[in-house]
């Protein structure tokens, strides 16, 4: 079988004749734009997980599944430019634990399947979470809490990680051709891989759009969610926070859904075998998936009041500026919207 090569890697050339000047310019575009994307990345997710740690008002249940979200596009991240690096040193792994570890691990994108699941799975707990708290905000049953937490989040990882073994066992590194081989298990592995993207895709879609759908309904239409009705909600404050909040969450899901579809389908056709158009699907799922690892902070701070000040805070010590009056409005508002509260927002 052909080499399971990462989506992350920029070594391809299009098959068009193209000047050797433009080449390069085009090259040295994609290799700066992919260390301009890792590096805003790895900081702005980092950024996130600071807040949730430096500030006690941020730590709630939906933060500390955001801060999963974070440490799993890290990872990502951080994986993608392990590999980068990899392969444009060398051609092809040596024989022996070093190319069966890379084979394994990496030219099978299988760390990135396994943040990609993390990611789809927190972004499904997420909606059911806020279809708890807002749309059912008196039921105990799956209710969330700190204590319960992480529990949760390993349960994500665990999971994880378990979907992916049949990956890391089947392949391995054959020094003959230089590539990661499946043996005799080549249909089994397209029938693994169909049913992968269908757990990353289809499943948890499904499940998000029923639990926003019914949180949408219940806040515009029937007016039982912030209504009279449904939760109580004290001032008009609440509400808004609790509307944006469902805003950050439904821009979290389509972006990752928008992001992964490429990447899916980039999976099946590899190990379909089919060859032909994988330039251009490679690198746009490369650079989307990308993309979305290092978007979500910019999601937060354009939505979210509470991280847009925290961001400031903490940029502003960085500077070592005065922080009293951001900390200060940041406690009022925690303080303000929290009065009432049955659920736990950001």
């Amino acid at each position: 079988m052909e080499a399971f090569h990462n989506n992350t890697t920029g070594s391809s050339t299009h098959p068009t004749a193209m000047p050797n000047h433009s080449m390069e310019i085009v090259e040295a575009v994609k290799i700066v734009s992919f260390w301009l994307i890792i590096t805003v990345g790895v900081i702005g997710n980092s950024l996130v997980i600071v807040v949730v740690k430096m500030f006690r008002s941020m730590r709630t249940t939906t933060n500390y599944l955001l801060v999963n979200v974070a440490a799993a596009d890290i990872a990502t991240l951080f994986f993608t430019a392990i590999l980068f690096l990899i392969t444009t040193r060398y051609s092809a792994a040596h024989s022996g634990v070093f190319a069966s570890f890379v084979c394994k691990f990496f030219f099978t994108n299988s760390i990135a399947i396994i943040t990609l699941l993390v990611t789809a799975l927190t972004l499904t707990i997420l909606a059911f979470e806020r279809y708890q708290a807002l749309v059912k905000p008196f039921s105990v049953t799956g209710r969330l809490t700190i204590d319960r937490i992480a529990y949760v989040i390993t349960g994500i990882w665990m999971v994880a990680v378990a979907l992916v073994i049949p990956l890391l066992s089947t392949f391995h590194w054959d020094p003959k051709d230089y590539l990661c081989s499946l043996g005799d298990e080549e249909y089994e592995m397209m029938v693994y891989i169909d049913c992968l993207v269908v757990i990353l895709t289809l499943v948890p879609f499904s499940l998000i759009a029923f639990f926003y759908s019914q949180i949408v309904y219940g806040m515009y239409f029937k007016k039982t969610v912030c209504g009279s009705k449904g939760e109580r909600c004290d001032t008009r404050e609440e509400t808004r926070e609790k509307r944006k909040l469902v805003t950050l969450l439904i821009l979290l899901t389509v972006a990752f859904f928008v992001a992964f579809i490429p990447y899916g389908v980039l999976l099946i056709l590899k190990v379909s075998k089919v060859n032909h158009s994988f330039l251009y699907l490679q690198t746009g799922s490369k650079y989307l998936t990308l993309m979305n690892c290092s978007i979500n902070p910019f999601i937060y701070a354009f939505q979210s009041s509470d991280y847009r000040l925290a961001f400031k805070v903490i940029l502003k010590k960085m500077l070592g500026r005065d922080t009293t009056e951001e900390r200060s409005e940041l406690l009022e508002r925690r303080t303000r919207t929290s009065v009432g509260r049955v659920a736990n927002t950001v």
